[in-house]
């Protein structure tokens, strides 16, 4: 490989981006063969243009969004937060994509110094494989709550009454506040940076079973490390799921049925579909129209 201007720890990630681009490209050209017997097996390069153009496109997405979340710099970057990156992208990315961008990222952090990010999303690999879809997009459940109750751990069944409640991403369940008086829940930062303001004041027996679980997942996660529950919610639920006769497509599965859901409520109400549709774009987090349609589908 040609050498290149070295990068230290606290480079920012613009420039990291920028250098890893610089090195990888070098394998354009070069056969695989060759490379993987000088590194031993596995190439550390990118071999085509093809594959070096999504792959840099999916680690510019992840720049970007590091960086909106405060993260600017190399030596800055956490584990957590790559992990929140690719989950952030089970709800409409196929298992395929996700592997593909598990990869990119897995080639940026060794390419910059940063070989323990690499190695963290290894070992997180399955975690996140699991949320793929199979089939490209979530499905709704169509009996979520017996697949609730199929949960072993009552943490895990406080974390899926609130995701069907509120249509809210796992990452997001414990961001949640609550305004009793207003009867309203605030998820504060959640994907692209937005915040969330869901009201309940058409629903209030909603909003109560919400300010029920609330307060029990904090009683139980003064006892339980965020993490590791997230990370157990996975496989518990994939369980579930089977015990349930249901398809698994992810926890994102009762985010589709909040959709459904409230689709039917608020056009019971007398909201054409168009109005609905609107008013739970904007409760789901999503700036497009299509999304909230997407979900209803689904």
């Amino acid at each position: 490989m040609k050498s290149l201007k070295g990068i230290k720890k606290n480079s920012g990630l613009t420039y990291a981006l920028k250098y890893a681009a610089g090195v990888l490209k070098q394998g354009i050209g070069i056969s695989k063969r060759e490379v993987y017997r000088k590194f031993g097996g596995r190439s550390p390069l990118i071999h085509s243009y093809s594959t070096f153009n999504r792959y840099m496109g999916i680690v510019k997405q992840f720049v970007n969004w590091a960086r909106e979340r405060g993260v600017n710099r190399l030596d800055k970057v956490i584990p957590e937060v790559v992990r929140e990156f690719l989950l952030s992208k089970a709800g409409y990315c196929s298992q395929k994509t996700l592997k593909v961008n598990a990869s990119a990222l897995r080639k940026f952090f060794e390419v910059v110094g940063r070989p323990d990010i690499s190695e963290e999303i290894g070992r997180s690999y399955q975690e996140i494989y699991s949320e793929g879809r199979q089939s490209g997009r979530a499905l709704a459940f169509a009996h979520p709550e017996r697949v609730i109750s199929n949960l072993k751990e009552e943490v895990h069944r406080v974390i899926a009454e609130l995701q069907l409640l509120t249509g809210a991403r796992v990452g997001d369940v414990k961001k949640m506040e609550l305004l009793p008086l207003e009867k309203k829940v605030v998820i504060k930062k959640s994907k692209g940076g937005r915040t969330r303001e869901i009201d309940y004041s058409d629903r209030p027996e909603e909003f109560e079973r919400i300010r029920e679980f609330h307060g029990r997942l904090k009683e139980l996660l003064r006892e339980k490390d965020w993490n590791s529950v997230r990370k157990s919610y996975y496989s518990d639920l994939k369980r579930a799921v089977v015990k349930a006769g249901e398809v698994y497509t992810g926890s994102h599965a009762f985010r589709v049925n909040y959709v459904k859901n409230r689709l039917q409520e608020l056009k019971s109400q007398g909201y054409s579909e168009d109005e609905a549709l609107q008013k739970i774009e904007y409760e789901i987090g999503h700036s497009r129209i299509e999304m909230s349609a997407y979900y209803a589908g689904g």
